[in-house]
């Protein structure tokens, strides 16, 4: 499967869907399933970007390879910084999967084997309102709606990001969360750790940063320190941004390791 195959596959997609009646277009989602689909395992998408860009129209590729796997991807758009600040983000990815718990069922996916997949600053979303419950709670979904979160790429501790980062300056990220310890440990996902948590996949770039690359590692040292099930997986030939621009072809790492994780954690 090349990606001529993906843009010429027949895939059902759902286009500017509302998540929230409030009219904003950050607050719509993108639904891609295969023709036909039932009772299919749901990933929820938040892209990277800083917290600052990004837009869920950039990463068809992805949804349609995940939809070609057997995989509905709910696309997910979030209110960006400087416009909104934590915890406006997480709140929005939050509402963005109460709506696929009440919604995707007519879409073909089953709102029992619903997962989260992020990068970089999608992953950090994704593993904080997996780990600091509260955000799914705050948003009528019970905590255990989720199956299983895949982080690629992902900042899990914003103090140490703070000071490591490379593509988004510290200001930036100071903008976003505050500037002080702990407000940039009320928000990080490593704050959250705990026995009993969803699955997790970890995902990094053979050329990701070397502190998003230690980031990921001792996150999921972490996460298996609580007693937690999870995998960690470097991505040959792949730098921070290849690692998804590159998603979905046969050949590919990334797209592999987050089907099979998903159907590990559905099938049998």
């Amino acid at each position: 499967m090349t990606f001529h195959d993906l843009f010429n596959a027949d895939v059902t997609i759902g286009r500017d869907i509302p998540y929230l009646d409030d009219g904003d277009p950050r607050h719509t989602l993108d639904v891609y399933a295969p023709p036909g689909a039932s009772g299919l395992p749901v990933t929820l998408y938040f892209y990277g970007g800083g917290w600052r860009s990004g837009d869920k129209n950039l990463f068809e590729h992805l949804g349609r390879a995940l939809a070609l796997r057997g995989i509905i991807v709910v696309a997910v758009n979030y209110r960006l910084t400087p416009d909104v600040k934590s915890p406006a983000h997480a709140e929005d990815c939050a509402a963005a999967v109460a709506w696929t718990l009440a919604n995707i069922e007519r879409h073909g996916g089953d709102p029992g084997k619903i997962f989260l997949t992020g990068h970089s600053a999608g992953a950090h979303l994704a593993a904080l309102i997996t780990l600091d419950t509260h955000y799914l709670a705050d948003a009528g979904v019970p905590p255990a709606t989720i199956r299983g979160t895949v982080a690629i790429s992902g900042v899990s501790d914003l103090r140490v990001h703070a000071e490591t980062t490379v593509f988004t300056a510290r200001e930036y990220v100071e903008e976003a969360f505050g500037s002080s310890d702990r407000e940039l440990g009320a928000a990080s996902p490593v704050s959250y750790i705990h026995a009993g948590a969803p699955p997790f996949l970890v995902v990094v770039a053979e050329d990701d940063p070397a502190g998003l690359r230690e980031q990921g590692k001792r996150f999921a040292e972490m996460l298996r320190e609580a007693g937690g099930d999870v995998m960690y997986i470097s991505v040959k030939g792949r730098d921070h941004f290849s690692i998804v621009r590159r998603f979905g072809p046969s050949d590919d790492t990334t797209a592999g390791a987050i089907a099979d994780f998903i159907k590990h954690h559905t099938e049998g």
